[in-house]
């Protein structure tokens, strides 16, 4: 790389850098941390919030067309330990779980 080029570069990352919001960096800083913290967790814990993501699914739920369906079906699954399990078999991000050839 010439320095020409370098130095244009640089400039072009000085330039977007000042057009980012400060809000915005720090928000996704703190997502950033959040997903490899939750690497680490111990499998009994969640990374996140529960009733908002409750809300998330009920709203999801609410929006659809079926009469339901799709929930009842989702509600029969949820009682299915071992279906959930294999879902995350191999997921990444997973330790102590290997995938299945």
């Amino acid at each position: 790389m010439s320095a020409d080029a370098k130095t244009e570069l640089l400039r072009q990352i000085r330039t977007i850098r000042q057009r980012i919001d400060p809000a915005v960096l720090a928000r996704a800083e703190r997502a950033a941390q959040t997903a490899e913290a939750a690497r680490t967790l111990p499998p009994d814990q969640v990374p996140y919030d529960k009733e908002a993501a409750r809300e998330a699914v009920t709203a999801f739920l609410r929006g659809r067309n079926d009469g339901g369906q799709f929930a009842q079906k989702l509600m029969e699954n949820l009682k299915k330990p071992e279906s959930a399990a294999r879902a995350y078999e191999g997921a990444p991000g997973r330790p102590g779980v290997t995938k299945r050839v």
